[in-house]
């Protein structure tokens, strides 16, 4: 990417009115676990200034386990804790802050308690973009978590970028920014290799992921620099430009918003999906996959036609009707996700058969194994 695509980046960065920030444990805790509070009062002030020049902000906000785990170390009997009681114990507490330092601001805070499984409804989803709406529209920070409390594994976002980037998608958010415990992404772990070099943006087609390490965990976040920038391009795929950028630098939301070389930009898609297409793109696991022949991916991508069983090569996976599918082309690339029409067993059964030939043994089957009005392609 050159220079000019770089302004021309962090100018739409700049432009954005509607905004979800996303700051971490590693940012938001000391490495004993206990809450920064110097570094809570700088991010509630730049957060309020944001709203106060006109921003809509949605705070994605980690810690609550964090906090849960200081406050227990108070109690002997609290100390073999695990971490969804550490969450419960927390986030009322991480909250309370909240609000105190946002009242000094004259702001009032929202909390809403996120499953994976809330978003991935179609009904939920909506309902979650309505509450949050009407709560900017007065005036009031909405605070997401994750419900750490209740959330059992396949109801998991896995961690906060994740979510992040869904709420995102929820809000149409014109940017998402991932605050960190490092720069940006770079080309090696900076705590590590004092030759690590900034990246200052990411195209589209560049395979990032190379500069990713495995273990960029700590004990007290769940993400890494892969889950970052996995959720920078899920928020990209709808449209929206998201920057990766060191969240205890100071004023770094604001630098960040007035077009300031700092973090990494991440540049979004060039088509922004909308409506049921972007809540499948951003909001729905698949359950399986369907391979397709290069007539089919055709048919698809070019022409725009649903997808027929004859086009389908193999299928992976145990799924139901209504559930999500990856759709891999002949070489394994992917090229979206569709609501099947058919479970599993039907779906083998139909796979590489013309459409006569299911008239006469599966009458009961739709013609179309996945409509064209329940895909979503990359």
């Amino acid at each position: 990417m050159n220079a000019e695509q770089i302004v021309e980046l962090r100018n739409r960065l700049a432009c954005s009115r509607r905004v979800v920030v996303k700051v971490g444990s590693q940012v938001l805790c000391r490495a004993d676990g206990s809450l920064d509070d110097a570094v809570l009062v700088q991010l509630c002030r730049d957060l309020a200034r944001c709203l106060d020049a006109g921003c809509e902000v949605v705070l994605v906000s980690s810690g609550a386990v964090a906090s849960g785990r200081s406050a227990a170390a108070e109690y002997p009997q609290a100390n073999q804790l695990g971490k969804q009681a550490l969450a419960a114990i927390g986030q009322p507490l991480l909250m309370a802050r909240y609000r105190q330092l946002f009242g000094a601001h004259g702001r009032l805070v929202a909390q809403l308690l996120l499953t994976h499984a809330d978003l991935a409804d179609r009904s939920r989803f909506l309902h979650a973009r309505r509450v949050i709406a009407e709560l900017m529209s007065g005036g009031v920070l909405a605070i997401v978590n994750e419900n750490d409390t209740i959330a059992v594994e396949e109801l998991r976002f896995g961690d906060n970028d994740a979510l992040a980037a869904q709420v995102a998608h929820v809000v149409s958010a014109d940017a998402l920014l991932l605050l960190t415990e490092v720069d940006g992404l770079c080309t090696a772990d900076p705590r590590l290799d004092p030759t690590a070099v900034r990246i200052q943006a990411v195209a589209l087609d560049d395979a990032a992921e190379r500069y990713v390490s495995v273990a960029s965990t700590s004990s007290l976040g769940t993400g890494g620099m892969g889950s970052k920038l996995a959720a920078a391009r899920r928020a990209g795929s709808v449209g929206c430009v998201a920057a990766i950028a060191k969240g205890k630098l100071p004023g770094v939301i604001g630098l960040l918003l007035s077009g300031a070389d700092v973090g990494t930009i991440v540049e979004p898609t060039h088509k922004r999906l909308t409506g049921k297409r972007s809540w499948l793109a951003t909001s729905v696991r698949t359950r399986g996959c369907l391979h397709l022949d290069a007539g089919a991916v055709a048919a698809l991508t070019g022409a725009g036609r649903s997808l027929l069983p004859i086009g389908v090569t193999a299928i992976t996976g145990e799924f139901s009707v209504g559930d999500a599918v990856q759709l891999l082309g002949p070489t394994g690339e992917t090229i979206g996700k569709g609501l099947i029409r058919y479970d599993s067993a039907d779906a083998r059964r139909a796979q590489g058969k013309r459409s006569d030939w299911l008239a006469d043994h599966c009458p009961w089957l739709p013609a179309e194994i996945v409509h064209r009005d329940d895909l979503a392609l990359k």
